[in-house]
């Protein structure tokens, strides 16, 4: 169960967005608690506190519209990279925002900020684009492995308490693999109260995700963290964070 989201904010566009979406979100989904922080490599001076004080009274204005939501807002020293890993730990879930420029610039062959921190973070974590929108259909990627399963078992919840619908994608690499699949996610969504449609595909790509996404009108892609490790990671881009980069909609890593 969500009870505590952690949304990294600033002043640039993305950071903003995040921070809208994490609200609107907290909402729905009910949580309990909404924890807002502000990373800075250094102590600001002049203009650093200026800037500094910008962002945490827009997150109070932001968030003064929810009387009930409980938050807090904080300023963190330190490398974002490394402080996000250990801030995630007392959350149940992370909101980052991330640029548009990552669709190409982040796409060279080198490891990223973005993949380290979801190499790191053990918590799922929500990546939105500047121009991601509510909740109302989550493609729920499932391709047969207990990742999937908690991958499956998160997006429920997130169908349950938004009242958002589901589209499951089964991925295999033949059609009866994919077929049961897609039969093991409706066999689990019997029991839970989510408006669901089910869907197959050949081959775990970022073409069949991002294109299936598209098509189906979902405001929200969920799937499994990558499973290789960081030296893999150094070289090569996985799909999944691949579909974090290209796509222009929020997506759910999970581990």
């Amino acid at each position: 169960m969500i009870k505590n989201i952690l949304v990294v904010i600033g002043d640039t566009p993305y950071e903003k967005n995040a921070l809208e979406y994490a609200g609107h979100l907290a909402v729905l989904l009910g949580a309990h608690h909404l924890s807002c922080v502000f990373f800075q490599e250094r102590r600001g001076k002049g203009n650093g506190r200026t800037l500094v004080d910008g962002v945490l009274e827009r997150a109070d204005a932001e968030y003064a519209q929810y009387g009930f939501l409980d938050y807090h807002v904080e300023t963190i020293i330190g490398k974002p990279t490394e402080m996000i890993r250990q801030k995630a730990r007392s959350a149940d879930l992370v909101v980052l925002g991330i640029p548009e420029s990552i669709k190409t610039d982040g796409l060279k062959l080198v490891y990223d900020q973005i993949d380290e921190i979801l190499l790191k973070i053990t918590k799922p974590t929500i990546v939105v684009h500047e121009q991601c929108t509510l909740v109302r259909k989550i493609l729920t990627v499932y391709h047969g492995d207990g990742y999937s399963d908690r991958v499956l078992e998160l997006a429920t919840e997130f169908g349950e308490r938004t009242k958002a619908s589901l589209l499951g994608l089964a991925i295999a690499e033949t059609e009866p693999e994919a077929l049961r699949f897609a039969q093991y996610m409706q066999d689990y969504l019997k029991y839970h109260e989510v408006e669901a449609e089910f869907m197959t595909k050949l081959g775990f790509t970022v073409t069949n995700v991002l294109e299936t996404a598209a098509e189906q009108d979902c405001d929200l892609i969920a799937l499994s963290a990558s499973h290789h490790n960081r030296l893999y990671e150094m070289i090569f881009n996985s799909t999944t964070e691949t579909v974090v980069k290209l796509a222009n909609r929020a997506v759910m890593v999970v581990r």
